[in-house]
């Protein structure tokens, strides 16, 4: 049961006065008497519950039948709010999401979202008429992310990115802009000789390691750089590299698509060179 709480109740001096006559003819201590006389109450109004089948079959079956629910027909028999469509529309007039109307008829949000369109024939976003469409592309190019279109728009994400395929998403954009800076600093095309350290390396697999640092640059440095710059824009040959130069220690991740070297390599490089 767990550890009880207590609830403090107030009582009038006539109400007071009524419950301990009760308590009295039913040989009942009065905090017994109250407690029970609300678990009571409470069963009742809880209902009887439905199995998901059970709530399939009264469905189907008052269905073909053409019946109309209606809301004191649904409480009376405790089954689902969502079934009487004049009661879902009325709790959209009143400004009532999907989500709360599912709370409210105690149904999972996605099951009232599909028997709302289904049988309802109600949709839980908005439909977007044209100019709705054509500034969505215009937001999003101003810099605008999906999620605050879709909400300003009272859409969901999915149906943002619908209308904008093809486009780069918020990772993809914020990638190329930091590499459009990078590349301010950086000319592609330009490749320093190999330091004389480099040059010097007997270990194959030491010296490719700081042959591809050097042709880099720049650190840090995102997947997509790298990518560029040393696999030949191969963004899957990349990401693995980088993630064995993770676990061998010889860069470390800062976020997403984003690296830098390890205290130890940076060292090593910045180290100047043996007279």
């Amino acid at each position: 049961m767990g550890r009880q709480q207590v609830v403090e109740v107030r009582f009038s001096q006539a109400e007071l006065a009524q419950l301990q006559i009760a308590s009295s003819v039913t040989n009942v201590d009065l905090e017994s008497l109250i407690r029970q006389a609300a678990l009571a109450i409470a069963s009742d109004l809880q209902g009887r519950s439905y199995t998901k089948h059970e709530l399939g079959h009264i469905y189907r079956e008052a269905a073909s039948r053409g019946h109309v629910w209606t809301e004191a027909e649904l409480r009376q028999r405790h089954l689902p709010l969502h079934w009487s469509e004049a009661w879902v529309r009325a709790r959209l007039a009143e400004g009532k999401s999907v989500k709360q109307i599912a709370l409210l008829s105690g149904s999972p949000a996605t099951t009232v979202g599909n028997h709302l369109q289904r049988v309802h024939g109600i949709y839980a976003y908005r439909k977007l008429n044209d100019d709705d469409i054509a500034s969505i592309r215009q937001r999003y190019a101003a810099g605008e992310s999906r999620p605050q279109i879709a909400a300003d728009l009272g859409v969901s994400k999915v149906t943002v990115g619908k209308y904008l395929k093809g486009l780069p998403t918020e990772f993809e954009r914020s990638d190329w802009q930091a590499q459009e800076e990078l590349e301010q600093e950086v000319r592609v095309a330009h490749v320093d000789p190999l330091a004389p350290r480099i040059q010097g390396l007997k270990d194959w697999s030491e010296r490719l390691f700081e042959e591809r640092v050097q042709l880099i640059g720049i650190w840090p440095t995102s997947t997509k750089m790298i990518a560029e710059r040393i696999f030949a824009g191969d963004h899957a040959t990349a990401r693995d590299w980088t993630g064995r130069m993770v676990r061998k220690g010889r860069l470390k991740r800062l976020a997403p698509g984003w690296f830098d070297l390890t205290k130890q390599v940076a060292a090593e490089h910045l180290a100047p060179p043996a007279s």
